[in-house]
């Protein structure tokens, strides 16, 4: 009698882990049929986007940002920033031509 018990328990376990296997077997089936794939492409894609606004945002603002530095520093010293704009122009001019 014992020992039908424990056959019993067994073959529930042995059951259950059967069904759990199907379930996992649909489910990666369904996933290689392109269900999941494209929904994780679509997520990825959305998020890489997402990304790509926010990167743009922060460098939009750094330039911004830069622009005003730049504008204020040419405001305070004109001399100095028209002597430092030729300078760079001269260098740059040199460099190129060779």
């Amino acid at each position: 009698m014992l020992g039908a018990a424990k056959e019993k328990t067994d073959l529930d376990a042995i059951a259950g882990d059967v069904a759990a296997l199907k379930r996992d077997l649909t489910a990666l089936m369904a996933h290689m049929r392109g269900d999941g794939i494209a929904g994780a492409a679509r997520q990825a894609t959305a998020q890489l986007g997402e990304e790509a606004r926010e990167f743009y945002a922060k460098l939009a603002a750094e330039g911004e940002r830069t622009a005003q530095t730049i504008s204020r520093h040419v405001d305070e010293q004109p001399l100095t920033s028209v002597l430092l704009a030729f300078a760079a122009g001269f260098l740059a001019g040199r460099l190129l031509t060779r």
